[in-house]
């Protein structure tokens, strides 16, 4: 991918403007608001700048790995891509802006080129960030609420893992079978029963979970769909 050079407005640099214009028109009111509309206009141009930093990194990495030279100016204004910039562009939360970005470098990676569901994956980014995907990722076989906490690790309390779980089950991500259910389905392999299986649930990726994670994984860096993110 060419070379962007682009570089976000420091706080030295708006400060140092909003002095020269108080300099020239010394009226605080005025100052006030124009130090606001300033402000809410280096946060997105800040914003843009650094999502398109990003998605440079994640392109040139995708590059790297497919041997292919993308060009992502001909997808990027796609209707179904266009939205998800404006949301980078608009939103607070940097963890936010990152999965904006891996969705929009997954959209232009080589696996996902000729995807007609870019639209209906886009409805799902609002419901979502990294640790949904996290989840996503490690529930290929069915777990317990404990085993997830388990797998995840100390990284994250173990409400908020939780939490994001049963927000996963909510939008039909992930399926959810009680103990006896589970036992049932191990019957054909033998008698397998669970430990302490009484009001257990279990929780597993269903197949359009699985196809939303295989699309967006594309996009995180050094990360295949058989890879854990």
């Amino acid at each position: 991918m060419g070379e962007i050079t682009v570089s976000k407005t420091s706080a030295v640099e708006f400060i140092s403007l909003q002095l020269l214009k108080y300099a020239t028109n010394p009226n605080p009111v005025a100052t006030l608001i124009n130090a606001f509309c300033d402000g809410l206009n280096t946060l997105q141009i800040n914003n843009i700048v650094e999502v398109l930093n990003e998605l440079k990194e994640r392109i040139d990495n995708i590059e790297e790995k497919t041997g292919r030279n993308l060009y992502f100016d001909k997808i990027v204004f796609e209707e179904d891509i266009l939205p998800v910039l404006q949301k980078a562009k608009d939103g607070v939360n940097a963890q936010k802006r990152k999965l904006y970005v891996t969705f929009i470098a997954a959209c232009i990676h080589p696996d996902n080129l000729e995807c007609n569901n870019k639209g209906i994956f886009s409805n799902y980014l609002d419901k979502l960030d990294y640790l949904s995907v996290y989840i996503l990722n490690r529930l290929g076989s069915y777990l317990t609420e404990k085993q997830l906490v388990e797998k995840i690790g100390s990284n994250y309390d173990a409400n908020v893992i939780l939490v994001h779980l049963w927000d996963l089950k909510a939008n039909d991500l992930v399926d959810k079978i009680s103990a006896e259910e589970y036992e049932r389905l191990l019957r054909r392999y033998g008698n397998i029963k669970l430990r302490n299986s009484q009001n257990t649930f279990l929780y597993k990726r269903n197949k359009f979970g699985g196809e939303l994670l295989n699309f967006i994984i594309k996009g995180i860096p050094n990360t295949n769909s058989n890879e854990e993110v």
